[in-house]
């Protein structure tokens, strides 16, 4: 699959979760179970794409690829080099802006992570530092209070000023391991930043982080009263650094609330369920449908899945049937006497998009010899169509493809002399003239 596409389908699955957390998680009071639902979201969305290679779909049979007709490429050449119309071609690609843009964006979201790191590890080689029992105080030129990993930074000469319960708040940090989870939750941030409910997630797992906490504390004999009127008088907040954890956060009134909420009961553990089907459904959704390899079409789709419509559509963009090179069941002295043309050869630029002629699955996108990089679809009532001599591929095996999506870029791979798409359209096995069927 494409970088893109892949991005694309961890942000579906990622939202997907996370929408139902919100539904039916996010109020529940099992702190530490959310905590490890929310985590697991990461790398479930992650590894999800691949289902199709975590359970592969066992076939005995494969794809034949025949060998590469001997067709007459030197008269394809000679035939590129007249034209008698300018060949017009998209040359902008959309591919690589979008690409471009991801990687801009990403490396200015890890320059920041690294920054800020680095203005963490300065700050702190400049203070003064207390070792404690199991966590470090660093008196710092900080605004507030806040702790990250084992060290409570905490501002200068303002050490009295902080209730002993804001320190232990801090502690709870530190041996819950919190910080962990936010410099994965900001790394995972950086990659798939153009997923908007990602930030609500940052902000949710935030959210249990401080319940977490603040359980802590009044599991110490704090009473409940006292150490909300604490968190009322921090209302009043500077703006906080997504890297650190820390105590006074604009999520106080939620806190106060999940405090005074009485505990959820163990029946409703039964909620956490619900995520089992949903992740079975999702990786169904990318584990692709057995293969008829040896015929060429699907064994297994429906006919309610893919509309039953011949390939139609002109498989290179912008050209026209003026741009057909070589037809089907030509002939020449070139080629022995029992070789027919199997398809149609269409020239192009290099780069020139190719689109799948009709609904189908990608059943071989990969380099076969002589046909170059090849690519083979399969599609509904016994069809196939061959795209031939590729310069790359924009799809993977086994995806399923929609008519119209680019599948490739037009080439000069394999037996080939010249820049054009040999296309083929087969119906169980037997060869069919493309141009039948091209709209």
């Amino acid at each position: 699959m494409s970088n893109l596409i892949y991005l694309l389908q961890v942000a579906t699955i990622f939202s997907v979760l996370y929408f139902l957390y919100l539904l039916f998680l996010k109020k529940l009071t099992f702190h530490s179970i959310n905590r490890i639902v929310l985590l697991l979201l990461l790398p479930v969305s992650l590894i999800m794409p691949f289902s199709n290679n975590l359970f592969p779909v066992i076939t005995s049979k494969v794809i034949e690829i025949p060998l590469f007709e001997r067709i007459n490429f030197v008269e394809i050449s000679s035939q590129l080099l007249i034209v008698e119309e300018p060949l017009v071609t998209t040359s902008f690609n959309y591919s690589i802006l979008l690409t471009s843009i991801y990687w801009l964006v990403f490396s200015i979201s890890f320059i920041r992570i690294l920054a800020t790191a680095r203005q963490l590890f300065v700050l702190k080689s400049k203070s003064d530092i207390q070792q404690k029992n199991g966590y470090k105080l660093v008196f710092a030129d900080v605004p507030e209070l806040f702790s990250c990993f084992n060290s409570i930074f905490v501002p200068k000469n303002e050490f009295a000023a902080y209730d002993e319960q804001v320190i232990e708040h801090e502690k709870a940090h530190i041996r819950l391991k919190h910080s962990w989870d936010v410099i994965l939750t900001e790394i995972y941030i950086t990659f798939f930043w153009f997923n908007p409910l990602l930030y609500f997630y940052r902000k949710s797992l935030k959210s249990v982080h401080e319940f977490q906490a603040d359980k802590g504390v009044l599991k110490n004999g704090v009473k409940t009263s006292q150490y909300m009127k604490l968190l009322l008088q921090s209302l009043e907040v500077s703006k906080p650094n997504n890297l650190y954890n820390y105590f006074n956060q604009p999520i106080l009134k939620k806190r106060v609330a999940m405090m005074t909420k009485p505990k959820s009961s163990n029946i409703s553990k039964l909620k956490y369920i619900i995520l089992l089907p949903v992740c079975v459904f999702l990786t169904s959704a990318f584990t692709a449908p057995i293969v008829d390899g040896n015929n060429d079409y699907l064994n297994i789709l429906k006919i309610s899945e893919f509309i039953s419509i011949p390939p139609s559509l002109f498989p290179v963009q912008n050209a026209t049937r003026k741009d057909i090179t070589s037809y089907f069941g030509e002939k020449t002295k070139k080629r022995p006497s029992n070789v027919t043309h199997s398809g149609i050869d269409i020239r192009a630029k290099i780069g020139t998009p190719i689109f799948a002629t009709a609904d189908g699955v990608i059943a071989k996108a990969s380099s076969e010899g002589d046909w170059g990089n090849l690519i083979v679809i399969t599609h509904a009532d016994g069809y196939a169509t061959w795209y031939a001599h590729l310069n790359g591929f924009n799809v993977n095996g086994n995806q399923k493809v929609k008519k119209g999506d680019v599948i490739g870029y037009v080439g000069n791979t394999g037996l080939s002399t010249g820049p054009h798409l040999h296309y083929e359209v087969k119906q169980n096995g037997k060869q069919l003239n493309p141009i039948d069927y091209l709209e």
